[in-house]
């Protein structure tokens, strides 16, 4: 009989936890009411002397894949058009999939389902899955009756935010991988070459030029400290990744990166999409402005945004319209404040912030294209700079010698 996990409290207002034993989620949490416990969580139950030593090594996966929630959402969103239930449309996506942690999540989502919850409510248990985006979207679809139209939206919003994602990332995996080859050839150079040819230029006893000269001090650093300085390096990079979660340093670094040239416009757009986008698709799933802007601002990751819709949403509960409220900030592009003003004066707003988004989209790419364009002659340039300067530190007193000789 399957085993569960429980967190429970009493009536009398106590925590306990254990183990019990029933035919299934729904029964199990029944079990627990008639003994006058009311669970908190209740999951399947893992016995670790059944899971094979690579299991014990490495860690099952808890979560969907973005390929796999884009995924699920399309084929979930047909089903539910086609007119099938959603507990049977879950039973059928469960039973289709290969993957047996998707599986698991599908099956605890179709538990809760069966338990009497809303849909909305059974994807919160996976929150790991399924974001606060995701189930405000699911929340408002229900109130509207139009779940699987919405569906249909958000699997293309979520397509789309991956091919986006996917854009960028291409895009740099040319530089980094130029910049990567480029420090391990400069590494082995000043390591291995630079230190025997100093050698030759010591036993001849003759005055070095300056280049040469800091060229050969700069190895026998990195030969001698080269350790200490990649210790440095990682304690920096540590320091300053615990640094970044305080708000204050975050949020002074995020407004650095806005101010970047070019860069901070490239974030600008892509954090401007994501958001207009989750505001059309709220909003078309009737979902409260300020629920949707409460929703909308945890789906960015520059916090002087964050704290620009934060504002927004104080004055758009004190009266003020989204459009002049988000105005306000002066942080949003004055194309997206229009768009949104003409939405709020035709009725139209989710329409109009889907325009917004295309508009920022067209623009990240454009953006990203762009960057990636003048940024790989700048790092070709720059690292056949440095090599060039090795080089000539290397020759220069090879050609002394041989005019001395002459």
């Amino acid at each position: 009989m399957p085993r569960f996990h429980f967190e429970a409290v009493s009536y009398s207002g106590s925590t306990e936890k254990g183990i019990l034993e029933s035919d299934s989620l729904q029964s199990a949490r029944q079990l627990l009411l008639s003994k006058q416990l009311v669970p908190i969580s209740l999951s399947p139950y893992l016995e670790q002397s059944k899971k094979s030593i690579w299991q014990q090594i490495t860690f099952t996966k808890q979560r969907l894949s973005q390929d796999e929630l884009t995924f699920f959402t399309k084929q979930f969103a047909l089903l539910i058009r086609s007119g099938i239930p959603i507990d049977q449309a879950l039973a059928i996506l469960s039973e289709e999939t290969t993957s047996s942690h998707v599986q698991d999540i599908l099956e605890g989502v179709l538990d809760e389902i069966r338990s009497g919850m809303p849909l909305s409510k059974a994807i919160s248990t996976q929150p790991k899955s399924f974001d606060t985006l995701y189930q405000g979207i699911v929340a408002g679809a229900e109130q509207s009756g139009k779940l699987g139209l919405v569906l249909q939206e958000l699997s293309l919003f979520l397509d789309k935010r991956q091919a986006l994602r996917q854009q960028i990332t291409n895009a740099l995996v040319y530089p980094v991988l130029l910049i990567s080859i480029s420090i391990m050839v400069v590494i082995f150079l000043m390591t291995s070459v630079i230190p025997q040819i100093a050698r030759v230029f010591a036993s001849s006893k003759q005055q070095l030029p300056f280049l040469t000269r800091f060229i050969v001090g700069l190895s026998e650093f990195l030969t001698t400290w080269g350790w200490l300085l990649l210790v440095i390096l990682l304690l920096t990079g540590f320091c300053a990744h615990f640094l970044i979660k305080k708000e204050r340093i975050r949020k002074s670094f995020d407004e650095f990166c806005l101010n970047l040239p070019m860069i901070g416009h490239l974030i600008r757009s892509f954090e401007v999409a994501r958001f207009a986008n989750s505001m059309s698709m709220m909003i078309a799933a009737n979902v409260p402005i300020l629920d949707a802007l409460q929703t909308a601002r945890q789906t960015l990751s520059n916090v002087v945004l964050q704290f620009a819709i934060v504002d927004t949403e104080k004055r758009v509960r004190e009266g003020t319209s989204f459009s002049r409220a988000l105005g306000m900030t002066g942080v949003f592009p004055s194309l997206l404040i229009h768009l949104i003003r003409a939405g709020e004066s035709s009725g139209q707003l989710a329409q109009m912030l889907k325009y917004g988004a295309q508009n920022a989209e067209l623009d990240a790419q454009q953006k990203t294209k762009m960057i990636s364009t003048l940024l790989e002659p700048i790092l070709i340039l720059l690292m056949g700079l440095i090599v060039l300067a090795i080089v000539l530190a290397v020759m220069e007193p090879i050609l002394e010698m041989n005019a001395g000789i002459r």
